[in-house]
């Protein structure tokens, strides 16, 4: 699972593997997460690292196509990273900021 961390100096996510120690989701010990999601997500430009703290996965929000109304990016992926999960935790997030900034423009109007 993916979780965005509440107390950190920038955003943070962290991403959580099934069977790895603790109780599940909601036990009393969460285990240590297998990737941490850092950058700047505003601008959906972010780094994944693993537990060892190595980059598995660079994401940045790609501005040359500017036609239509959805976001690109381009990813790089590391060898023997799961890209599928990369993918799906970009998704997560980027679907997190665009709720957040439609709460927020509401909230003014």
């Amino acid at each position: 699972w993916i979780e965005k961390k509440l107390i950190a100096v920038g955003d943070t996510f962290d991403v959580y593997m099934e069977g790895k120690g603790g109780f599940g989701v909601t036990g009393l010990f969460k285990p240590p997460p297998a990737f941490r999601i850092t950058g700047d997500f505003l601008d959906r430009n972010f780094i994944m690292r693993n537990e060892q703290d190595e980059a598995v996965a660079k994401v940045s929000e790609d501005w040359v196509i500017e036609f239509d109304s959805f976001n690109h990016y381009q990813v790089q992926v590391a060898p023997g990273m799961d890209s599928l999960l990369v993918l799906a935790c970009l998704c997560a997030i980027d679907e997190e900021f665009d709720e957040e900034h439609k709460a927020k423009k509401e909230a003014e109007q």
